[in-house]
């Protein structure tokens, strides 16, 4: 496939826009997805939205902390509310944080404030109980003083844990360098949105990508940062690209899911790399790419589904499932609880298997995805001839592992999963 050059002129990501877009000052040239390895020279040089490296706010404690062990591996500041109240040139040892009538109490600091910020002197480490991070740690004061805790980290050693816990250690470099761009974009992406909005851009669990801190980096992720410094994925026209939401799962069981059937598409989602519906021979190597029938009681679909949607709970039981909207392809999009009285509402299929994993049903864990055939056997639901690993929207990782196995680099298994996506360089 013969490379393909262009010029663009890109824009700034504009803070005002609900997705970001990717721009620079003058007309730099921009690389359209090839089977071809790209020279590194090729690809634009200029910044697209950043200076520098932008830093990413990760939410490390999905619930709140009554306290925390926190420590160093060097000097450190310790921050309130941005005023300097401690340094020191040695390292922070184990030390417990708290709160206490809205104060910070750290061994002997006992400040008043919403936030500290834990920040190492330059090289430095911080941790908090078992885990170490690069960048610093920020402390967000909550109800009943208790607290979450930020790691704010810059983009490329925030990637370099995520592609290394995402991926296999024997996933071949080329699969490694397909998920740094599609993380990194993701995580600008999310930078754009929820960051906009919130004290944090991405979770450090499934819930965003997975992020172990820097004891999760390795030198095969590293190398394929590096390798892809910079590059994110871009949809649009000429001069007015914009990043997208790109998603991806272990295993799409036979067909690249297109993100309509995980939600509502804005305008600004209708495009080409979302839209799916790809055949992908690929992925047969991931454990569950064909996984056995799960039966899983009504009663209990029934209470896990009545604690999120207060429409299922008014129907008061579940007499069955029934499938509403499926793809061409057989992949389920929309389902229906129907009570005993023929009452229905309509659910979506993977809205259905994540409130059975959050339900903690033993039988829900063998739910792989909802690439799968429904039937009532009474008093329960069998989900069977499943298929696929997570949702199977974008990327697949097995998918990306199988063809960077034969061959194709990462530009072309990118084209592949997101077609018609460009590659650009952010900063």
């Amino acid at each position: 496939m013969t490379k393909k050059m262009r010029n663009a002129m890109v824009k700034w990501l504009s803070p005002l826009l609900p997705v970001a877009m990717l721009v620079v000052a003058c007309v730099a040239a921009s690389l359209i997805l090839s089977s071809c390895q790209p020279d590194i020279a090729a690809v634009p040089q200029k910044p697209l939205r950043f200076k520098d490296i932008p830093t990413v706010r990760v939410r490390l404690t999905p619930q709140r902390l009554v306290s925390a062990q926190i420590f160093t591996s060097s000097g450190y500041r310790i921050l309130v509310d941005g005023q300097e109240v401690s340094n020191s040139p040695d390292r922070l040892k184990q030390t417990k944080i708290r709160r206490e009538h809205g104060c910070w109490i750290v061994g002997r600091i006992n400040r008043h404030g919403k936030r500290l910020d834990l920040v190492p002197t330059a090289g430095g480490l911080a941790g908090i109980g078992k885990k170490v991070y690069r960048g610093w740690l920020v402390f967000h004061a909550a109800k009943g003083n208790k607290f979450y805790v930020h790691n704010h980290v810059n983009m490329e050693s925030y990637l370099a844990s995520v592609v290394a816990k995402e991926l296999y250690p024997n996933f071949h470099p080329e699969a490694y360098r397909a998920q740094a761009i599609a993380a990194r974009t993701y995580a600008l992406y999310e930078i754009a949105t929820r960051g906009r909005k919130s004290s944090f851009d991405v979770w450090d669990s499934q819930a965003s990508q997975v992020y172990g801190g820097m004891r999760a980096e390795t030198d095969k992720s590293w190398a394929a940062v590096r390798s892809t410094h910079a590059w994110v994925l871009a949809h649009g026209e000429r001069g007015n690209e914009q990043i997208f939401l790109t998603q991806f799962s272990a295993c799409n069981g036979g067909y690249v899911n297109g993100a309509h059937v995980l939600r509502t598409l804005k305008p600004s989602e209708k495009i080409q790399p979302l839209a799916g519906g790809q055949f992908d021979g690929d992925g047969r190597g991931c454990p569950y790419y064909v996984w056995p029938p799960v039966k899983i009681w009504k009663r209990n679909i029934y209470e896990a589904l009545a604690k999120t949607y207060p429409k299922i709970r008014k129907l008061g039981n579940l007499k069955t499932l029934r499938v509403k909207k499926s793809t061409a392809y057989g992949r389920h999009i929309w389902l229906e609880a129907v009570n005993r009285s023929g009452k229905a509402v309509p659910i979506r299929a993977d809205d259905v298997r994540l409130c059975l994993l959050r339900s903690k049903i033993p039988a829900a864990k063998r739910l792989r995805s909802m690439n799968c055939k429904i039937r009532d056997i009474g008093s329960e639901i069998e989900f069977y001839d499943g298929k696929g690993f997570g949702h199977g929207v974008g990327l697949s990782q097995w998918g990306t592992e199988e063809k960077a196995l034969r061959g194709i680099k990462a530009e072309e298994i990118l084209e592949f999963y997101y077609p018609g996506a460009t590659i650009f360089r952010a900063y």
